[in-house]
């Protein structure tokens, strides 16, 4: 009798951690859809400001691959 209330647990614990994985996988998708489109919002409305930072970004890791590479070659 213990055995078979182990496996009834068991199977309750594991459609409770399936609820869980399919309400944090809606949660995660609520959110990065909300955080894209600020972001996407944002970009539209300041388009100067945006191709800074892009631009700022691109330099900044450009400059680091060039570093690392540099540093190799001596």
């Amino acid at each position: 009798m213990p055995e078979t209330m182990g496996t009834v647990e068991a199977g309750e614990l594991s459609r409770k951690v399936e609820t869980l994985k399919r309400d944090f996988a809606e949660v995660a998708a609520a959110a990065k859809e909300k955080v894209v489109g600020g972001t996407t919002q944002w970009a539209k409305e300041n388009p100067a400001a945006a191709i800074g930072i892009v631009a700022g970004l691109a330099g900044a890791i450009g400059f680091a691959l060039g570093m690392l590479v540099g540093r190799n070659r001596s």
